[in-house]
């Protein structure tokens, strides 16, 4: 990905304690992917403050530790890796430095990829790109905000899930809260890419 572009930067940063139903969150090792657990057969979750310090944490070290490449230019992307999305609160202050820096955060999970583009953002404001499970069938992809506020921003949320064919896609369009938003944008792995402002519920069918 991006060879030369940008480095891998990772903390482990929650640990689900299943037994006894309660959560610890934390960043240790930089070294280590920044990680959000999942458990298949306990409901119990991190709660919001405790995850949006991990991520916090997570995400500062991955800016701060973008590197420069073999050109010698500073990376332009910071990434971070998470196993869910449900979690995804971004703080004021890391799209200040996103903004400031000129990096670009790159959120990777088994389903979406985001991205925070720094050169939109208008207003480094706190966002919440928390979403539910997003779903993917052979006929539309659909992803579902928890919030429905402007990001003051332009996110990019590339479908890595998707299931629909290359001859569906070809006439698929983007629809945001039921308002058709156009043909579908395909990137080079044709996975089509959404671009949001805003949050809500994003379809492409």
């Amino acid at each position: 990905m991006r060879n030369n572009a940008k480095k891998l930067v990772s903390a482990a940063i929650a640990v689900i304690m299943a037994a006894s139903m309660s959560v610890t969150a934390y960043a240790a090792d930089y070294g280590q992917a920044p990680v959000i657990p999942t458990t298949s057969s306990q409901s119990s979750s991190a709660t919001t403050t405790e995850i949006t310090a991990a991520i916090e944490t997570a995400v500062e070290s991955a800016v701060e530790s973008a590197v420069s490449d073999e050109t010698g230019e500073a990376a332009a992307v910071a990434t971070v890796e998470v196993k869910n999305v449900t979690k995804l609160p971004v703080s004021a202050s890391i799209m200040k430095d996103l903004a400031k820096d000129g990096k670009a955060l790159e959120i990777v999970s088994p389903k979406v990829t985001i991205t925070i583009d720094p050169a939109t953002i208008t207003k480094a404001r706190k966002i919440d790109l928390s979403m539910k499970t997003p779903v993917n069938t052979a006929t539309r992809s659909k992803i579902t905000f928890k919030s429905k506020k402007d990001f003051g921003c332009e996110v990019k949320i590339v479908l890595t899930g998707c299931k629909m064919s290359a001859k569906k896609l070809a006439n698929a369009h983007v629809y945001c809260d039921g308002e058709d938003l156009g043909p579908v944008v395909l990137n080079e792995d044709g996975l089509p890419v959404i671009t949001a402002t805003k949050g809500g519920t994003y379809e492409v069918k």
